[in-house]
């Protein structure tokens, strides 16, 4: 068996074997009706200062680093949380020689209407991954609910849960990172050292635009099931993502991937009835990831690894959230030209002591038009005016080009470094006991408009203790 080095693989106290499968370690395990059924989870107390105001808990939001200038930028930021804290079980069961899995997973970093830091701090419980899946006896495995896409790189093979996910405190991970959890259905086949994989995933288009025409529908606000303070695209086919891994014996792993996507809008004209109509475009990137182990004496010293992905229309894969899409001159969505990269180097000095560095970037292409009133529309116009971007406004609101002070500058990219450690001082029967910490520099770049070009950047400092299950 090769043992996962993933902390958030190692806290369920499940292993990955050599072609990707799911196994557990059955001296913790609780058996029910067939089922063998393995809790998983830790209570974390964590924190984390931010030399700038973000606003933000122990996920940070790299998309609202404030511009130097501003009061944000001006303000640092303190926070404590137990927010981290994570719930949930593995069940394992067969059916002849056909093996059954199912997984759950959950935190509470979902936020309700009423949820607030003020006394009671009640946030609300969130699903992270829920999924099941199938693996027949020549190695084919059907995965099927919520969980890592098959875009995020993985340690070994291509199924759920070997992801190999940057071992941050800050649940955003890292700029460079190219992830999402969410619904999909996922088929893998493994042959030897190679495995492929292809998967249907829950689409969502992130759209920006200045100047966007009026008569332009992207997608509305939530209504029923759906969150009413947030807005969705109105999307009409599935990501297609597919894979192939390469995993040499005593030679890490290596993988190409590819995503494919679809994006709608509808332009309305009340001038001319047949000239309403829908607007279909297609995206899509093509990526890469390598995990390689260095071993001594017989156990990994070092994780050693490097990824990337490139393409149009890839953005919220990013863990930045630069946007997918902006509006064409022809009122269609175009997707927006991306790149995403992540260099990852962990060390394991001895069984206790883990370390870490990371260093990423995030990319999104300027693309845009100038409409027949001169001004420009699109992302990253040089005719936006960012005159406002780096001066302090009064309390009572943003910047409006009213005020003779706009703000409208695009980003550019994002640019970050990350070093950390997790020491574990006890693990025993009664559990384990984690200590971390994590420090990150990020600096965010724009293009460049009239008035200024402007930039922001921010400095933080993050810990953890945690108490993992046995």
């Amino acid at each position: 068996m090769k043992r996962c080095t993933s902390f958030f693989a190692a806290i369920a106290f499940v292993t990955i074997d050599a072609s990707g499968l799911l196994t557990q370690d059955t001296s913790v395990a609780l058996r029910y009706k067939g089922i063998t059924l393995s809790p998983i989870g830790f209570a974390s107390a964590e924190g984390v200062f931010r030399t700038h105001l973000l606003q933000a808990d122990i996920g940070s939001s790299f998309n609202v680093i404030p511009f130097n200038g501003t009061s944000q930028a001006n303000l640092t930021e303190l926070r404590f949380t137990g927010r981290q804290s994570r719930i949930g079980f593995l069940a394992d069961a067969g059916a002849g020689t056909t093996r059954l899995n199912g997984y759950w997973e959950a935190d509470f970093l979902g936020v309700g209407t009423a949820s607030n830091s003020n006394q009671s701090n009640s946030y609300v419980l969130r699903i992270r991954q829920f999924f099941g899946q199938v693996t027949t006896p020549d190695s084919l495995t059907l995965a099927l609910g919520q969980m890592w896409s098959l875009l995020t790189t993985n340690r070994v093979g291509a199924l759920p849960r070997s992801e190999a996910a940057p071992r941050t405190i800050d649940a955003q991970y890292a700029v460079g990172f190219h992830w999402a959890r969410q619904p999909a259905l996922r088929v893998v086949q493994t042959s030897g050292s190679v495995t492929y994989a292809a998967a249907l995933e829950g689409p969502q288009t992130t759209f920006a635009s200045r100047n966007t025409p009026t008569n332009v529908l992207v997608g509305t606000a939530g209504v029923g099931l759906l969150n009413s303070l947030q807005n969705y695209s109105a999307d009409v086919a599935p990501d297609l993502v597919m894979k192939v891994a390469w995993d040499p014996k005593g030679h890490g792993h290596w993988e190409l991937k590819s995503v494919g996507r679809v994006f709608r809008d509808r332009i309305v004209d009340t001038t001319n009835a047949g000239g309403t109509t829908n607007k279909f475009s297609f995206a899509g990137g093509v990526g890469f990831g390598v995990s390689y182990p260095i071993t001594s004496r017989g156990r990994d010293v070092a994780d050693l690894g490097l990824s990337g992905l490139v393409g149009r229309g890839i953005g919220r894969y990013g863990s930045t959230q630069l946007p997918d899409a902006t509006v064409a001159s022809d009122n269609s969505l175009t997707g927006i030209r991306a790149a995403q990269s992540l260099l990852t180097v962990e060390l394991h000095p001895t069984k206790r002591l883990d370390v870490y560095g990371y260093g990423g970037v995030e990319y999104a292409d300027r693309t845009a038009f100038v409409n027949a009133a001169g001004q420009g529309v699109g992302y990253g116009s040089p005719l936006n005016g960012n005159s406002g971007c780096t001066v302090e406004a009064l309390p009572a609101g943003p910047y409006t080009p009213a005020s003779g002070s706009p703000c409208n500058a695009d980003t550019r990219s994002f640019w970050q470094w990350n070093i950390g450690f997790w020491y574990v001082p006890y693990r025993g029967a009664a559990g384990t006991l984690q200590y971390g910490m994590q420090a990150s520099y990020t600096k965010r770049n724009t293009w460049v408009g009239l008035g200024s070009q402007p930039s922001g950047n921010d400095t933080m400092i993050f810990s953890a203790f945690r108490y993992v299950l046995p």
